[in-house]
């Protein structure tokens, strides 16, 4: 069943107002940590991060990760270049960022268009389709690695949308991909606090409602 459609701006912005977070702050915090992946990800070096890895070592990488991306996007503790640097560098060389970034371009999908393709982007068939639009986008621009992403121009060009609408999608792409990862990071965090599988912090970077509508697998 198809869901009701809603621009991709006003889902960004009331879904910034639910988390009680600035819409330009999660921008500037998610394009800051999609850059530099595009960039990370033609790396020379990047393969040698790499380290054969056991399930729980895995699962600590990804704790380790998600409490300082909230603790980034919340604005609860302060971060040196270095430290952010370090922070993005282990995001990059995780194996299961992509993953974790197909669902997040999903639900984009999924909550502005009502439903999910599938399919490639259609010159044709999408124009109005905006989810599908911004999963395009986000993709050429910064999830292809530094030397297959596209510019601007190409994007638009390529995807037959006006300039105009392209730098309409692109913002609001970037501050959904970054607060609907916020809230599926703080999710898993709560439910890995009250299984004892890791301790609360000591200043609760988790002091909003989990919001309860949206499904992540």
């Amino acid at each position: 069943m198809r869901r009701k459609r809603i621009s991709a701006h006003a889902l960004a912005i009331e879904l910034c107002r639910r988390e009680n977070m600035s819409y330009n702050k999660v921008h500037e915090h998610s394009c800051k940590l999609l850059e530099r992946y595009a960039k990370g990800q033609s790396d020379p070096l990047r393969g040698n991060k790499f380290r054969k890895k056991t399930f729980g070592s895995i699962q600590q990488e990804k704790q380790n990760i998600r409490r300082r991306y909230i603790e980034i996007i919340k604005g609860k503790k302060p971060y040196t270049d270095e430290e952010y640097e370090d922070f993005v560098w282990d995001v990059v060389t995780s194996r299961w960022f992509m993953e974790k970034a197909t669902m997040i371009l999903d639900l984009i999908e999924l909550l502005v268009d009502g439903s999910v393709s599938g399919t490639d982007y259609d010159v044709d068939f999408d124009a109005r389709n905006q989810g599908k639009q911004i999963r395009r986008i986000l993709k050429d621009l910064f999830l292809r690695g530094e030397n297959n992403v596209k510019d601007g121009k190409a994007i638009y060009v390529g995807m037959g949308i006006s300039r105009a609408t392209y730098f309409r999608r692109r913002p609001d792409g970037i501050v959904l991909f970054g607060i609907l990862m916020w809230i599926y990071a703080k999710r898993r965090e709560e439910e890995d606090i009250e299984a004892g599988i890791v301790d609360r912090p000591e200043e609760d970077i988790i002091d909003m409602p989990i919001s309860e509508e949206f499904v992540f697998v």
